[in-house]
């Protein structure tokens, strides 16, 4: 793949992929609820031939469960177009798996179903001796639960992890994630868990196999799961500002984070995407004109300089902006060389 920074494409994304890997907490849906517009976005992009694969780190609930919940929002999918962490946790453990292995799921029934699927004894208490202890989300987990996973931790059990996912959002904004739960287990064990969730590679290679994709692309809102992951996987990556990580963290991203593309939601899938370029120390993107000047950006327009956050910018000038800070960051050899990165909007469609 390209180097850590924007690239272009000089028609809509969903004509030029082949597989669309979509996350879907921030991206199609906040909870119960559908993102605005990700329903048509995803039926125009199906429509010019972009197959949809859903890949999550939520492996609370079943990929049946989980197309239904699609199919209700107005997204029609099947239970094969769903590809969950659980999923990837069950086939870590079965491709390590002799006849002694016994696994103690903490989650909900998408995990235990995912690694029942695969053959897999699964058992109910540290007592009946797991030998391994596969840790995923659900909303009903309580100290009992991540209790039997001490015991089990404690007595040898391996730990693994489907993501580690510090928050997720919910339609009344951010909760806990799997990986606020991991981390009371890991407090009191002191042993760190493999993860098979995003940022791995590994899901995201999965999802395109079982999509018979040939060139994906990967979805999200979150840089360090799904734009990491992306990367990692040696997929390009769209940005969407739907769900967690909004234009400052993308600013101030690390070079593993970076996305490929940036687009507000999903109706970037049908949109064209400039590739900013650079002269001298000003990238250009369409007409946006962008630069660091000291640790801030400055747009470059008509009625002179305007810096980063003293109005809404454009799509464009995001995409000038973010080439143009992470140029000077990868010059600089820092991380970022913003400083405070204002709340920033975009300007209406």
């Amino acid at each position: 793949m390209s180097a850590a920074t924007l690239i272009g494409c000089d028609r809509p994304l969903q004509e030029e992929y082949d597989v669309a890997l979509l996350d879907l907490d921030g991206v199609v849906y906040r909870g119960a609820d559908g993102v605005p517009h990700a329903a048509s976005a995803i039926d125009h992009a199906r429509a010019a031939g972009l197959r949809s694969m859903f890949v999550t780190n939520n492996a609370a609930r079943s990929p049946q469960t989980v197309a239904r919940h699609l199919t209700d929002l107005g997204i029609p999918t099947g239970p094969e177009e769903v590809t969950t962490a659980a999923q990837a946790a069950a086939a870590l453990v079965a491709s390590e798996a002799d006849e002694d292995t016994r696994v103690l799921a903490i989650g909900g029934d998408g995990l235990r179903e995912a690694l029942l699927d695969l053959g897999l004894t699964v058992v109910d208490t540290a007592a009946d001796a797991p030998t391994v202890v596969v840790q995923g989300f659900a909303p009903t987990l309580g100290w009992p639960d991540l209790a039997e996973a001490v015991y089990a931790i404690g007595a040898g059990a391996t730990h693994i992890a489907s993501n580690v996912d510090a928050t997720l959002p919910t339609e009344r904004g951010m909760a806990p994630g799997n990986g606020s739960l991991v981390a009371a287990v890991v407090h009191a064990t002191g042993v760190q868990p493999r993860s098979t969730g995003k940022p791995q590679p590994e899901i995201f290679q999965q999802a395109a196999s079982r999509a018979s994709g040939r060139n994906p692309i990967v979805v999200g809102d979150r840089l360090n799961t799904d734009l990491a992951g992306a990367r990692a996987a040696c997929y390009p990556g769209l940005h969407v500002l739907t769900g967690v990580d909004g234009m400052a963290e993308v600013l101030t991203a690390r070079p593993e984070y970076r996305p490929s593309y940036l687009a507000a939601d999903l109706r970037g899938l049908a949109q064209a995407h400039p590739e900013p370029h650079a002269e001298d120390d000003v990238w250009m993107c369409g007409q946006a004109r962008a630069s660091v000047r000291g640790n801030t950006v400055v747009f470059d327009r008509p009625d002179g300089p305007v810096p980063l956050g003293a109005t809404p910018i454009s799509i464009d000038e995001f995409r000038a902006a973010a080439a143009a800070a992470w140029a000077a960051s990868d010059a600089a050899g820092v991380a970022t060389v913003l400083g405070d990165v204002p709340a920033l909007t975009l300007t209406a469609d």
